[in-house]
């Protein structure tokens, strides 16, 4: 299931983004963060890093 969201991001913050979209070979921005939350998510719960 997927929902809609519409967020606002500080314009420094996309720039950091695209930068790693477009060296990561993603083809859309929305790729590219979904990939960064999920790893930093992963990085999380890992033990010893709460």
């Amino acid at each position: 299931m997927k929902q809609f969201i519409n967020m606002r991001y500080p314009v420094e913050l996309l720039k950091r983004i695209d930068n790693f979209k477009e060296e990561n070979d993603f083809i859309t921005r929305t790729q590219a963060i979904i990939y960064l939350i999920q790893f930093s998510l992963k990085k999380l719960e890992k033990p010893g890093l709460k």
